[in-house]
């Protein structure tokens, strides 16, 4: 069997793979085509279905994912001392973002809110047909070549696509590596593609208390917060043992003393989301709200020391 991609916007309205099984691979350098357009959101989402950064993350998500433990979330903090500062972790695309940013500003109209994610934005390298998506640390995510779209990350299998790997290993031998070698060298300049959401990206423009940016949670954060969320980010299969160490640490300096970490995860929009909010005590965290079974990496959290 073979299996081409959707290469063209054009391509991706008519798409009729999306009630099959298997979906067919939607180029990412098709996603700055969206923001102007009047269903620029869906198609955006669309794009971002089968697509994920170098570490295999998603970079998909939904609006209102989080719904019921947001509306809770936000119960509780109007118990509290007005928040000034807070940084959403792993936004992805930010709609989910953007969700609580409106809930906040709606409990605390002066919050200054900063939204971001590990790759908010990818390097498209060009020449001719042939288009490399790179990573901001110069991996390779995605390879175009039409009719083909090859997921560098989230490959296809061997056994069902074994012509799309040896297409794919000529495409590399003869053009992608000499291209990344003249980008190595300077030769060939790459353009950025930022990757939120058309609707995500109007807010940061039109509103100066949501801004958006990258950080990555293994790197300390530049100033202590009052409240940090990090949702569906912190998940055993994206950190090792010895990497939660250093993400818990860099959670705990970032926040300022009794500031909150919101954390959670859950599966699809509307489903229970198991997390709570946790208070830097002292040299630790405290648990102060609960929602299902907790955070994924709760035990650790409570049980870290300074």
């Amino acid at each position: 069997m073979i299996k081409t991609g959707i290469t063209k916007l054009n391509q991706l309205s008519n798409d009729k793979t999306f009630c099959r099984k298997e979906l067919k691979n939607v180029s990412i350098t098709l996603y700055d085509q969206t923001l102007h357009l009047v269903d620029g959101d869906q198609l955006a989402e669309r794009i971002l279905l089968l697509f994920s950064d170098e570490r295999g993350a998603y970079k998909r998500t939904y609006q209102k994912r989080f719904e019921a433990f947001d509306l809770a979330v936000i119960k509780m903090l109007k118990k509290l001392p007005p928040p000034q500062t807070f940084h959403d972790c792993g936004v992805s695309d930010g709609r989910t973002g953007l969700d609580f940013f409106e809930k906040m500003v709606s409990a605390f109209p002066e919050i200054q809110y900063f939204a971001s994610d590990y790759n908010p934005s990818v390097f498209v390298l060009e020449k001719g047909k042939l288009k490399v998506t790179l990573s901001h640390t110069g991996k390779i995510l995605e390879i175009l070549f039409p009719p083909f779209v090859f997921n560098k990350i989230k490959r296809d299998s061997f056994r069902h696509y074994p012509l799309n790997h040896l297409i794919l290993f000529f495409i590399e031998k003869f053009w992608v590596n000499s291209l990344i070698k003249k980008y190595q060298q300077g030769l060939v300049k790459a353009k950025e593609q930022l990757l939120f959401a058309p609707k995500v990206l109007q807010k940061a423009q039109t509103d100066k208390r949501f801004q958006l940016g990258q950080h990555d949670l293994l790197q300390p954060f530049k100033e202590p917060d009052c409240i940090i969320r990090a949702m569906n980010v912190l998940n055993p299969s994206y950190f090792s043992e010895t990497e939660f160490a250093q993400v818990i640490r860099n959670l705990y300096e970032g926040l300022r003393e009794n500031g909150l970490l919101i954390a959670g995860s859950n599966q699809e929009a509307g489903t229970i989301v198991n997390g709570g909010i946790y208070q830097k005590k002292g040299n630790g965290f405290s648990k102060v709200f609960n929602s299902g079974e907790g955070a994924p990496i709760e035990s650790l959290l409570l049980n870290f020391k300074i």
